[in-house]
């Protein structure tokens, strides 16, 4: 102990002993600061003027001693006195300080926000063991309508025998709805499908009881086993360890629960958090169960697969291709004209059809959000170079006591890594509160996304780069400038200001250019989105969404069969069209853009496909009498469908008008045929309907048809209604009319057109994309705008002394007013110039890219373009007011 406490008193002593060293050094520093100005004004050159004030105050050697102390001590100590100091300068200034933290915090801000959703878009993995070894194969056949990239069970198996050196495992899932009773209440679920393999494949343990095991549930006559995924479990039933075991019904059939997913598992369709998991035998019901696991032609399985370890993509790749190529020839009747492609699962979601574009997609954003980083870079740059002009005397007397140029930089680096960490941390917190608000963005929709834009290491570490790269840049000028500082003309000048006019701020300037310019191409790419989403508001879908109520129900959730599903949609068709505000109400398997668009392959009467060639595959709907009605379909030629259009009648179709053209150019279609591939007969065309929008706002016009439901029996149906009121006032009246008819029947979705239009398949990406490209313009602008009116404060203050010499010489204050807009104006018309030459390069990049809206045509470009300009001259005419109020006799004592 006695050894312990002499060794506190000796490094004590150490301490203090340094502590007061720089205490008198800092004394020394200061007396030497005074004393070497006046040497210089009484006509010393700055060696001279230095050596001079050490002599006088005495303390030669000591200050040399001190100094010589301060310049050997370890980096560690030297980089926190930086800090210390650092801290203290912004300190002095918490007015600046302010508005460079608020200005980085935009930038860092928006970039982390954007990067949120990069991130749980692409490249956050699943909570799986070894998530890069996870890919999805997706299958592509010849004609096949966009989302079609689905396997046959047949297929699956064929592959997991070949596939053996590339993949460690295949596996497969369906997401289907389905209705869950419990003790006498049922709810709607949404569930995956999954063969037996599947969480083994994934490596996901249970958080209770067990999960399936391989081969589980791929044959028919297995158990029906529920697995209820974490979140079901709490909400649904109170977290209870005793669910295990417990009896319930799915879809009306007796079902056993066997476990639970763990917490952080939500399934491996992306957008969606399902809430439970059967066994692939339970995914289709009647005929098509069998047929699910022997027709190649029934395309249901999303496949994913574990790589072996040191097996990359491209090994997997050649693999696949060969095995799709020898199924296309041993089945030529299912798979020919089938490719399959191996991609890594984050670059699949949530689907691989466009999954390929969201990469793109994110690029284009962060590269917008990164030119708003730049604009609040700039901003910065020019606000620290202004301080860097007032500083230019600390630098110089600094200079004079021996610190060398690379200490003066790293001081004003250390500054401006300062300012960019605090402008960091408040702009991730600002990027986590807008992560939330573009999730309070999303949609309502059923069933409901599952998106997470919360804040991981990956959001960290990125928005710790762009502070640290913010830092760099916004200091690399002022660092350099410090370098290079004239000691002897910084000391003679003796604290003048500048009059040496405009020439003195041309970096400054330039920056400011710059960012006008960035600024413009921001609002040309805003106003695109914005006209983009107007257009698509505006435009024609082929049917009238307004006062439009859907309501989607499934009456096999609850055990209904076929007899009893007919005899329920009658009555509750009936029930509904008696309510006060219905016109009309019909009822369809789906409507447009929602969320069970199908196609079928058909053959065309008398027009053979070559040899090799597989049929096309059109999307189809299928509807009762009324629909084009309801929905106000227009039918162009022949007739709609009628009540005589039933199962004992002819089957007939209504086709649409690019369904004409592609495959009847130049004849009458009314009374050609064709036939659904596994359909036992060819069916009649009875009418043209207009083209409409069918799976996706902005889909280019695509073949399509319909089909009475009389003749094609299907249990899931949304019922349409038509009203003169508001349809969600009659949202209560028609659940009311459903739980009389079935009162345990859960109701899978109920919304109005206008609602369901918002949504993903809708409007929704439009107005994201809009609202991002908004506030990023906003942004943009305001960095702008504060950088013109920063620059010109600053020139006229620095410019006071001039301005008071013009004033004294007769320029009266017109003149000063053009003076000072001449100065502005320059500035902002170059901006506006490259900032048009940016904005239209930008926006036909996206276009070349397919990754949003381009052409922005001259309304844009010029509209942009004079807003920001007014704008901008606004934020000169400020400065300009200011200067020609100078009085010139304190104009001409301003220092």
């Amino acid at each position: 102990m006695r050894a312990l406490r002499a060794w506190f008193v000796r490094f004590g002593g150490l301490f203090g002993k340094r502590r007061r060293d720089r205490e008198l050094a800092a004394e020394l520093e200061s007396h030497l600061q005074m004393q070497i100005e006046d040497n210089v004004r009484a006509g010393m050159t700055p060696e001279e003027a230095r050596r001079q004030a050490l002599i006088s105050l005495g303390g030669v050697e000591q200050a040399k001693e001190i100094y010589r102390d301060r310049r050997g001590l370890p980096w560690l100590e030297t980089l926190l006195q930086d800090l210390r100091f650092g801290l203290r300068m912004l300190a002095k200034s918490p007015s600046l300080t302010s508005i460079v933290v608020i200005t980085l915090a935009l930038g860092i801000g928006v970039n982390a926000a954007i990067f949120s959703v990069v991130d749980s878009f692409l490249l956050r993995p699943l909570p799986v063991p070894r998530p890069e070894q996870i890919v999805v194969l997706a299958s592509h056949q010849q004609g096949a309508p966009m989302g079609a990239s689905h396997f046959s069970y047949a297929d699956l198996t064929d592959f997991r025998k070949q596939a053996s050196g590339a993949f460690s495992d295949l596996f497969a899932y369906a997401p289907a709805p389905v209705g869950l009773s419990v003790e006498g209440r049922a709810d709607q679920m949404t569930v995956s499908c999954v063969t037996g393999n599947y969480f083994s494949g994934l490596g996901v343990k249970p958080a209770l009881g067990r999960l399936f095991l391989p081969g589980e549930g791929e044959r028919l006559g297995d158990s029906p086993y529920v697995i209820l995924a974490y979140s079901y479990w709490q909400t649904r039933f109170g977290a209870d360890r005793d669910v295990i075991g417990k009896q319930v019904r799915v879809n009306g059939s007796p079902a056993t629960i066997i476990g639970v997913t763990p917490k952080d598992f939500h399934g491996t369709y992306s957008i969606l958090d399902m809430d439970g998991y059967l066994p692939l035998n339970m995914f289709a019901q009647g005929p098509q169960a069998e047929a699910l696991f022997t027709d190649r032609k029934m395309r249901a399985l999303r496949v994913l697969g574990r790589l072996k370890t040191g097996v990359g993509a491209a090994q997997a790749r050649s693999a696949v291709s060969v095995i799709a190529e020898r199924l296309a020839v041993q089945y030529a009747d299912a798979d020919k004209g089938v490719s399959v492609r191996v991609i890594p699962e984050t670059l699949a979601r949530p689907d691989p059809d466009i999954g390929t574009m969201i990469p793109v997609v994110a690029g284009l954003f962060l590269l917008l959000a990164g030119l708003v980083l730049l604009l609040a870079c700039l901003n910065v740059a020019n606000i620290l170079i202004a301080r860097a002009t007032v500083r230019q005397r600390e630098m110089a007397i600094r200079s004079a006591l021996g610190a060398g140029r690379a200490r003066l930089m790293r001081q004003v680096f250390t500054e401006a890594i300062l300012l960019a960490g605090l402008g960091g941390a408040a702009g991730v917190i600002l990027g986590a509160w807008a992560s939330g608000s573009v999730l309070a963005m999303l949609p309502k929709s059923n069933p409901p996304f599952h998106l997470d834009f919360s804040f991981d290491w990956r959001v960290f570490t990125y928005a710790l780069g762009a502070a640290l790269f913010t830092g760099l840049i916004v200091g690399l000028w002022p660092a350099w400038r410090a370098a290079r500082t004239n000691l002897n003309a910084v000391l003679h000048e003796g604290g003048r200001s500048d009059s040496a006019g405009a020439s003195r701020h041309q970096v400054r300037s330039t920056l400011v250019m710059i960012q006008v310019a960035g600024s413009l191409a921001l609002l040309i790419v805003a106003a695109l989105f914005v006209r983009s989403l107007h257009r698509a508001q505006e435009s024609y879908l082929g049917f009238d969404p307004h006062h439009l109520l859907n309501v989607v129900v499934d009456p096999h959730e609850i055990g209904y069969g076929e007899a009893r599903t007919k005899d329920f949609y009658r009555r509750l068709e009936d029930g509904v069209r008696a309510l006060p505000g219905v016109q009309s109400a019909s009822l369809a398997y789906n409507f447009p853009m929602g969320a069970f668009s199908d196609g079928r392959p058909i053959e065309i009467e008398g027009h053979p496909l070559p040899v090799g060639q597989p049929p096309p595959i059109v999307l189809f709907n299928e509807v009762d009498p009324a629909y084009f009605a309801t929905m106000r379909v227009p039918v162009l030629q022949g007739r709609a469908f009628t009540d005589s259009d039933n199962e004992t009648a002819p089957p007939v179709a209504i086709v649409n008008q690019t369904m004409v053209e592609k495959y009847w150019p130049g004849a009458d279609p009314i009374g050609k045929r064709f036939r659904v591939v596994g359909s036992p007969g060819f069916t009649e065309i009875v009418g043209i309907a207009g083209n409409g929008t069918y799976m996706i706002l902005g889909e280019p016009p695509q073949p399509f048809f319909y089909l009475p439901l009389a003749q094609s029996y299907t249990s899931l149906r949304t019922i349409q209604i038509r009203s003169s009121v508001a349809p969600e006032s009659l949202l209560l009246e028609v659940q009311r009319e459903i739980r009389n008819l079935a009162p345990d029947l859960p109701i899978f979705d109920a919304e109005t057109m206008e609602q369901a239009l918002a949504g993903a398949n809708g409007y929704f990406v439009y107005r994201f994309g809009a609202t991002m490209a908004g506030v990023m313009g906003l942004i943009g602008l305001i960095l702008a705008v504060v950088g013109v009116y920063g620059v010109m404060s600053f020139s006229m203050a620095q410019r006071t002394r001039e301005i008071g010499i013009r004033m004294a010489l007769g320029a009266n204050r017109r003149d000063v007013l053009r003076l000072v807009l001449r100065q502005g104006l320059t500035i902002v018309i170059a901006g506006v110039v490259a900032g048009l030459a940016c904005g239209w390069a930008l926006t036909h990049a996206m276009g070349r890219l397919a990754a949003g809206p381009s052409n922005p045509g001259p309304f844009i470009l010029g509209g942009a373009a004079l807003f920001l300009a007014c704008v901008a001259l606004l934020a000169c005419w400020i400065p300009a007011r200011r200067a020609m109020r100078v009085d010139p006799m304190v104009a001409l004592r301003h220092e």
